[in-house]
């Protein structure tokens, strides 16, 4: 099906799952829990930048799912695959949702930073991982997807945050599309960073610390 066979669907929906998880990092709430409850105040009195504290700890937990995504992706080659395995498709597959979660991390911010101003964010963020999941080929592959929808959708961020790092990983497409794919990532990854550097700016001042 669309250049599928069934050996391949079966890896694509053993990787995606793993895959959402280093995007996900550290979860919903990674900022709009501390904001709400007011411990986010320590963050401002730290001599230290909340955003790469909490970067830190966000990619930290996408590092231990790297982990994970290595060995299932081993274990499906040892007993259930037919081919060879493909260490460099699978360190740069790797590579790829690494600093895909990087991406993903910085439209999180934004969203979570609402928190801000509103008083409940958590339909915001399963909106967005419903969107992430959708039009990122997280429920099926994007080759499924109509040409128009296809093409649409390559000037988004969403297909280069799962599709292109299993694809990457299955070697599904070239280096060069790799590299392509990454640098429109980049682009968005800077566009959304700047987001959420003017949503702190404005935010700072709305800050109470309820619940100190």
């Amino acid at each position: 099906m669309q250049g599928f066979s069934l050996e391949m669907m079966t890896l694509y929906y053993l990787l995606v799952p793993i895959g959402l998880r280093i995007l996900a990092g550290q979860n919903i709430g990674f900022l709009s829990q501390e904001i709400y409850d007011g411990t986010f105040t320590r963050y401002l009195i730290y001599p230290v930048n909340v955003f790469v504290y909490k970067s830190i700890t966000y990619l930290t937990h996408s590092f231990f799912y790297c982990i994970q995504f290595f060995f299932i992706y081993l274990i499906y080659h040892l007993f259930f695959s037919q081919g060879s395995m493909d260490p460099q498709s699978l360190f740069l597959g790797i590579g790829v949702f690494f600093i895909a979660s990087i991406s993903y991390m910085s439209i999180s911010m934004i969203v979570e930073l609402i928190s801000l101003w509103a008083d409940y964010i958590w339909a915001l963020m399963v909106m967005l991982r419903f969107f992430v999941t959708f039009f990122g080929g997280g429920i099926i592959p994007m080759d499924f997807f109509p040409e128009w929808a296809q093409t649409l959708l390559s000037y988004t961020p969403f297909p280069y945050l799962i599709s292109l790092p299993v694809k990457t990983t299955m070697k599904l497409i070239s280096v060069s599309e790799t590299i392509n794919g990454l640098m429109i990532l980049s682009i968005w990854s800077i566009f959304f960073f700047g987001i959420v550097h003017l949503m702190w700016r404005k935010g700072q001042k709305s800050y109470a610390g309820v619940g100190i």
